[in-house]
């Protein structure tokens, strides 16, 4: 199985427990509490860590509330690295992800999945 990781990604949802549990069934996540050191947290706000990671890194938020909170939090090209590109795909295929074709570009190879609220989320190879 390949490793997924991201140094942070934060999305604003409409429906953020749909958006978890989308989360937990095609990455494996964990939820976990939010830490303490998050800028701008809001009540809605959930924590997931990615498999063989000890901190969580993918911070979920419910749209509503961010925009009455007035903070900037942007879906703006969100970014997972795996160790495997191939089997990352396949793996998130048999999940129901769809993710579309294996591509390349500026020596980068890469593939994209949609979450059910439409994001595009990059899987890219590591470098």
């Amino acid at each position: 199985m390949p490793k997924f990781y991201t140094d942070s990604l934060f999305l604003s949802c409409a429906n953020v427990a749909l958006e978890k549990e989308w989360w937990i069934r095609v990455f494996d996540c964990k939820e976990t509490t939010v830490p303490g050191d998050w800028d701008s947290q809001l009540p809605s706000d959930v924590a997931l860590r990615l498999p063989g990671l000890d901190e969580p890194t993918i911070g979920l938020s419910n749209r509503a509330e961010v925009q009455s909170a007035e903070y900037e939090r942007t879906n703006d090209h969100p970014l997972i690295f795996c160790t495997n590109l191939k089997k990352a795909h396949t793996q998130l295929n048999g999940k129901g992800a769809s993710p579309g074709p294996i591509q390349e570009s500026g020596g980068a190879e890469f593939f994209e999945i949609s979450d059910p609220e439409g994001n595009i989320i990059e899987i890219c190879k590591e470098p």
